[in-house]
């Protein structure tokens, strides 16, 4: 409801209108057409939906997607499913609004580098298949940098990132694409409202936690997990279930090494990484500096 609320404020900004302009126009009350653009639970109806976007001359097609998108945030199962389909997915439109309006965020990787610490090469580097277009890709990896843009804001959330060393490990493009990505990770740990710790390959079946999630905590409503899929993003907000992956992070916490041994691991693979490469430019000569 918050996310459909969001998109019916964005019509409305579009037409250039204000609350105060569309309340009379609806025969609303500017608290009534407020509670819809905030998602308050129970105030959007399919007919609301349809009047609002009608009234800010949207689109028909516009006006079909919102009717479904109102069906779907009015049942209310606890979770639902965001298809892959085009560049701007509802998987990530979605995830780049509910990481927005969250106050925590808070992810387990075990196979790559968590999307919002990606460097460029590194994102390139994932979407090199030959099913993808260069336009395609070139849109993914705009998008992707963009949704970076929430780590830097005013009064950012806080955000803390559990990776598992494999991730690492793993080598995406060639070693420069890693040293680069490994040293941003430097950078990113010495930002303040970032935490980012890696659970070490030594600790071996105790280090297992299952496939990557994404917790996300608000202040006035329920946590969300988001699972990243191949075909489709699946949302929870069940309780019990959040619950279940809440409990994960202690477990996950205990296995980890702490903020400062991560950036000492991603400074010395960065060298590594640097090392196997050969000495391409002076710029990539800092991973030690940086300890």
């Amino acid at each position: 409801m918050r996310e459909l609320g969001d998109l019916l404020r964005e019509h409305r900004e579009t037409a250039g209108l204000t609350l105060r302009d569309l309340a009379p126009k609806l025969g609303r009350s500017i608290a009534h057409l407020h509670r819809i653009e905030t998602g308050v639970r129970g105030t959007t109806s399919e007919t609301e939906v349809v009047h609002y976007l009608a009234t800010c001359g949207a689109r028909y097609q516009d006006v079909e997607r919102l009717i479904t998108f109102c069906r779907e945030a009015a049942d209310d199962r606890g979770y639902w499913i965001a298809p892959h389909g085009q560049w701007m997915t509802d998987s990530l439109r979605s995830l780049i609004f509910h990481e927005a309006t969250a106050d925590r965020c808070v992810s387990y990787q075990p196979e790559v580098i968590p999307g919002l610490l990606q460097t460029e090469p590194y994102i390139r580097a994932l979407f090199a298949r030959e099913d993808i277009s260069e336009s395609d890709r070139d849109a993914w990896v705009r998008a992707r940098l963009e949704r970076q843009r929430i780590l830097f804001r005013n009064n950012p959330a806080k955000f803390t990132f559990f990776v598992h060393e494999r991730a690492l490990r793993l080598e995406v493009g060639d070693y420069r694409t890693m040293a680069e990505q490994l040293l941003a990770m430097v950078f990113f740990a010495d930002q303040r409202n970032i935490t980012i710790r890696v659970v070490p390959s030594a600790t071996r079946h105790r280090g297992l936690f299952g496939g990557s999630f994404l917790l996300l905590a608000y202040p006035r409503f329920r946590s969300l997990v988001f699972l990243d899929g191949l075909v489709t993003g699946l949302f929870i907000e069940d309780p019990e279930y959040v619950a279940a992956y809440r409990s994960l992070l202690p477990q996950i916490a205990k296995a980890a090494l702490s903020a400062g041994e991560s950036r000492v691991l991603f400074a010395e693979l960065a060298d590594t990484y640097d090392r196997a490469e050969g000495s391409w430019d002076d710029e990539c000569q800092v991973a030690q500096e940086q300890l």
